[in-house]
């Protein structure tokens, strides 16, 4: 049985190593369809892909794409090729999409339009409607409608896509695969100063001038006795300079770096006091390992119950008081790290074949 994965960005490789690795061993035939969307960041994370595979780059692609534009002409390149070109490797196999990024929408088309087997690993996310968290939500209701496989942690991700009425086959299995993920990384603890590392992307925050400056001013109140550093994905770097934000004197204190490799950035957050973030890839790693995060959003749509009890996490809320209460408080929330004793991308996969 040949599986195919259809991937583009950092985070969809994160999620989906361990579980390429576990159909490798298991003997199957496994095909990496990559996108291309994150090219610099994920040829690292290749790497991690252990035993023999077949590697399909379907576009020519070497740069991270961070503008717009970039975005644009990325898309359309593969939706002309999608339409003009039959791609018979997927034909009546089945094809993993991760998610709910533009790859994940793209992957969507192109595995259906060959006639392939949709598996959307992921699905069910929380859903406020099409136009809020747009693109994300529209994604993850168009590409679950045309799954013919919807994989799926618990109950709240389930009864998502028993609302949308999916008429996909759903998979329950335990946990989140980013568990699998860390277990990537080999994480050791350093004795350091007192590091605070920040990470912040979504749309909804960086094409918000006003909301930019109000995380400014949170972190100019971090204490002078921490070292923060700011890793910058491209479109919020981007978006500090055009706000002309990026030399603001309340960042006099803060190291800005561009993004670095997974696992050196996962030591980081691994070592850090406190984080500051919005990226739910990144809030669930800090979880796991239980480092205090202040979430930089107004709202999270918790299918995954992170902030329940138990969690090194805290909803800013935008809320200023509320971010320099966790400033002073945050070793409060501080957790040990989260085990999980089953390997969730095993489950996932051995569900799947099951099911077919």
């Amino acid at each position: 049985m040949n599986i195919l994965f259809v991937l583009g960005t950092k985070a969809q490789f994160i999620k989906t190593i361990p579980m390429i690795n576990y159909a490798i061993t298991s003997k199957y035939s496994v095909t990496v369809v990559d996108l291309k969307q994150h090219p610099e960041k994920t040829i690292s994370l290749i790497s991690k892909i252990n035993g023999e595979f077949t590697y399909l780059q379907f576009m020519e692609n070497k740069k991270d794409i961070g503008t717009y534009l970039g975005l644009l002409k990325w898309t359309l390149q593969i939706l002309f090729k999608i339409i003009f070109k039959k791609e018979k490797i997927f034909n009546n196999n089945l094809a993993i999409v991760h998610g709910d990024t533009l790859s994940t929408l793209l992957g969507a088309f192109l595995i259906r339009r060959n006639k392939g087997k949709l598996v959307l690993l992921e699905a069910g996310l929380g859903f406020p409607g099409i136009f809020k968290h747009f693109p994300e939500s529209f994604i993850r209701l168009y590409v679950a409608k045309f799954s013919h496989y919807l994989i799926a942690n618990g109950e709240d991700q389930i009864n998502q896509l028993k609302t949308w009425g999916v008429k996909g086959n759903i998979i329950e299995i335990s946990n989140n695969t980013i568990y699998d993920s860390l277990d990537l990384v080999g994480l050791e603890q350093i004795e350091n100063k007192k590091e605070v590392v920040i990470s912040i992307h979504r749309t909804e925050n960086i094409n918000n001038k006003e909301n930019m400056k109000l995380l400014l001013n949170v972190i100019s109140n971090i204490d002078d006795s921490y070292h923060v550093s700011w890793y910058l994905h491209i479109p919020t770097k981007n978006k500090l300079k055009s706000y002309d934000l990026i030399n603001s004197n309340k960042l006099k204190n803060v190291d800005l770096f561009d993004l670095v490799p997974y696992d050196k950035f996962l030591n980081k957050l691994y070592n850090s006091k406190f984080v500051i973030t919005d990226g739910d890839g990144v809030v669930e790693e800090c979880y796991i390992l239980g480092i205090p995060t202040l979430v930089w959003r107004y709202e999270h749509l918790d299918s995954n119950h992170l902030f329940g009890d138990e969690s090194s996490l805290l909803l800013s809320e935008f809320n200023l008081e509320k971010s320099l209460d966790f400033f002073k408080n945050y070793k409060k929330i501080k957790t040990n790290r989260k085990i999980q004793n089953s390997s969730p991308s095993k489950e996932a996969l051995d569900k799947l074949i099951e099911s077919i």
